[in-house]
């Protein structure tokens, strides 16, 4: 008895040194620094070295003059260090920056206050590198060409990398404030383990253009402050321990005012063809060269076809349970560099024939309980003198012009789905705009379902983004459901492969998730997405 007493203790004692050790292994390293006057001199994670360089370097900085004209700046400043404060100070002939280190825990936190000294020129844009890291094994997520870079314009910026034994997250700590962050590039490939941290705002020429431009100008004698932290977890670290208080954070600055409880599945209707030059048919209506609307006769069928496509669509809506349809091309689609119009208001202008049309259509899904839908754009639709070419123009106030747009819709036709077609900034710029913009538009239609076209993680607090199924999109991003549990996305499933991702889109469904289907025909596809929303 007493051996087996014995045995047991000694198996609880091992168990316990077992857990001890676990214990100690799961806890995020400590994260130490050191400064001397020259600034800060290391960085240390336990007892690993993660420093190979703490001088604050400008890279960059664009200064504006009040005439609109930039140069550059110098980057060359001098400099002093507070050991104590932990701080360090540098001047420069366009002002001063200070930037500050505090380690707490498994973070670093570092701040950045800039002082525009100018009395009449504004800094445009800086790009800074505050330190250089040098991480004990590759980092495994650098490629040797991509940049490691994220930017919080409507989203987080958090930039994770793991290197063997741990897990890096850079996080902007401005929620609500832009900013890019992150390694541009290794200064040792192919071995990439040291790497620049880079902060900047406006435009970095040799960053990819498809990066957004961060628009936070300082003005003459005025002051900003970046606030980064650098968070440490060991290999595999989940988001949750590392990030999981910047999703809340984000919650609380940005909250979801998105109420649309009907998920089931919207039909999409294509009335035309893009221009093929048809003199009887410019718009391309019903994809058929042999119509002429312009005798009488003509008319006469085209109203006919239009009211047997409306029946047909509610025919399959009904059979897929569809919520309603949205209608793409109402003005057609004649003018090929100005596709698609989405102007509710210019239906008649860009299309005479839809006259005493366009309502009966719309009348016939009020009448069979279908929610109806448009599509508009925040551009402006200008059709020439001589109606042979039209052209979209970019707006000063595009939330406005969507509001137009939509009131008048919604008058008209009492109209509740809304695509947003072409939400980029430019051609030069495809980002979504920003969310501010589409926020404005649904705090005008509450009742309202606006779906973008592209989106970023702030605009799934009060739209539903679309992306296609033959482009890769299958569900909702599962940050943008950990920060948003009921947030959700529209799928076009017009020629994707549903059944190679049937297991990921009944999982989206299940979640949430709505999925657009042709509703204009008898696509085959249909009977597909319908079994998706089978129990």
């Amino acid at each position: 008895m007493k051996l087996t007493i014995l045995a047991c203790i000694g198996v609880l004692v091992i168990a316990v040194a077992v857990y001890g050790v676990f214990v100690e292994s799961a806890k995020p390293p400590d994260v130490k620094i050191s400064m001397n006057s020259n600034g800060i001199t290391s960085l240390k994670t336990d007892s690993t070295e993660m420093l190979e360089s703490g001088e604050l370097r400008v890279e960059q900085v664009l200064i504006k003059k009040p005439t609109g004209e930039t140069y550059a700046g110098s980057p060359y400043g001098g400099s002093s260090s507070d050991p104590q404060a932990q701080q360090t100070t540098k001047t420069y002939p366009w002002g001063t920056l200070k930037i500050g280190y505090r380690a707490m825990d498994n973070r670093l936190k570092v701040t950045l206050a800039i002082e525009n000294t100018s009395d009449t020129e504004t800094i445009q844009g800086l790009r800074l590198v505050p330190l250089t890291l040098r991480f004990p094994h590759k980092v495994k997520e650098y490629d040797g060409t991509t940049p490691l870079l994220a930017h919080n314009v409507g989203q987080i910026g958090i930039v994770k990398v793991s290197y063997g034994s741990g897990t890096l997250a850079i996080v902007s700590e401005d929620i609500d404030k832009p900013l890019m962050l992150g390694f541009p590039w290794a200064d040792n490939r192919p071995t990439n383990t040291i790497f620049p941290l880079n902060l900047n705002t406006d435009r970095v020429a040799s960053f990819p253009d498809s990066l957004p431009t961060i628009d936070r100008p300082i003005p003459p004698k005025g002051t900003d402050q970046y606030t980064i932290t650098l968070r440490f977890g060991r290999a595999k670290s989940a988001d949750e321990q590392l990030v999981g208080d910047v999703y809340k954070k984000f919650a609380q600055v940005f909250p979801a005012k998105l109420k649309w409880k009907d998920r089931r599945p919207i039909g999409a209707i294509f009335l035309a063809t893009n221009s093929k030059d048809w003199n009887g048919n410019p718009r391309g209506w019903f994809a058929d060269a042999s119509l002429n609307v312009n005798t009488a006769q003509g008319k006469a069928e085209f109203r006919q076809r239009m009211m047997n496509m409306a029946d047909g669509a509610i025919s399959i809506m009904r059979d897929m349970n569809a919520q309603g349809a949205i209608t793409w091309d109402a003005e057609g689609e004649q003018y090929g560099s100005a596709n698609y119009v989405c102007d509710p208001r210019q239906v008649e202008t860009f299309a005479p024939e839809m006259a005493g049309v366009i309502d009966e259509y719309f009348a016939r899904f009020k009448a069979a309980s279908l929610r109806t839908g448009v599509c508009v754009r925040p551009q402006e639709a200008k059709l020439a003198s001589d109606n042979k070419d039209a052209t979209q123009t970019p707006v000063s106030d595009p939330a406005a012009l969507l509001i137009s747009k939509i009131a008048y819709a919604k008058k008209r036709w009492g109209t509740t789905l809304i695509y947003i077609y072409s939400n980029s900034n430019n051609s030069k710029d495809p980002n979504p705009m920003d969310a501010s913009i589409i926020q404005k538009v649904a705090e005008a239609f509450p009742d309202c379902l606006l779906i973008p076209e592209r989106g970023t993680l702030r605009y799934y607090g009060f739209s539903a983004p679309s992306g296609e199924l033959r482009q890769g999109m299958v569900s909702t991003p599962d940050t943008v459901r950990e920060i948003y549990p009921q947030a959700f996305s529209l799928i076009y499933t017009a020629d994707g492969p549903l059944d190679l991702y049937r297991t990921n889109l009944v999982a989206a469904v299940k979640h949430g998730d709505t999925m657009m289907y042709r509703t204009w025909y008898p696509d085959p596809q249909n009977s597909k997405v319908k079994s998706l929303y089978r129990p």
